[in-house]
């Protein structure tokens, strides 16, 4: 099936979507990459990440308040990015293909989610070597995932840095919380 532009460049660049966005999202298209990362971005899904984030609190339940952090991580960035995808209107650049998944492209919910659970872990969770190399791992899947939306046609590559910037912040801002006053990494 041929892949549609959704916008010409004119009204490309009215959406805020520059000549670097349409060049990379083009290229990525057309990158065999794309279709063996599939697979981790229905394991980066938004939803998948809020189940990842329940039974992360559950295997840090004696942690009281970092656990039930770790557990709001993915939905408080979920909401936050779909709040921010119905303030910017902005649409995926394969928009043709996407009508039953939503139009609406920025940011990426598919790396803000697991980014936020990823950041908030790193903060909540014992600083480990064990936790510390899983949460990199983690982090490289992240990165799979984003290039697997661009390859995709679902975003923009402004979207997925977007996700990884809102993910990044939410996470954090949510692991710090959850931990005692005074503690130190």
């Amino acid at each position: 099936m041929p892949i549609v532009e959704a916008h010409p460049n004119r009204q490309a660049d009215r959406m805020g979507i520059g000549a670097l966005d349409r060049a990379l999202e083009r290229a990525g298209r057309h990158h065999p990459a794309g279709a063996g990362a599939k697979i981790l971005a229905d394991l980066c899904s938004p939803y998948a990440s809020v189940a990842e984030g329940i039974a992360a609190a559950v295997a840090m339940r004696k942690q009281g308040r970092r656990a039930a952090a770790v557990a709001l991580a993915a939905p408080v960035a979920i909401a936050v990015g779909n709040a921010l995808k119905h303030v910017v209107h902005r649409p995926r650049p394969a928009s043709m293909r996407f009508r039953r998944k939503g139009r609406q492209s920025f940011p990426s919910t598919h790396v803000a989610a697991p980014l936020a659970l990823i950041s908030c872990l790193w903060w909540a969770a014992p600083p480990t070597v064990v936790w510390r190399s899983v949460l990199t791992l983690c982090g490289g899947a992240v990165v799979a995932v984003a290039v697997e939306r661009v390859c995709a046609g679902a975003h923009w590559p402004s979207d997925v840095a977007a996700g990884a910037l809102l993910g990044g912040i939410v996470g954090s801002a949510i692991g710090l919380a959850s931990r005692p006053k005074g503690e130190t990494a």
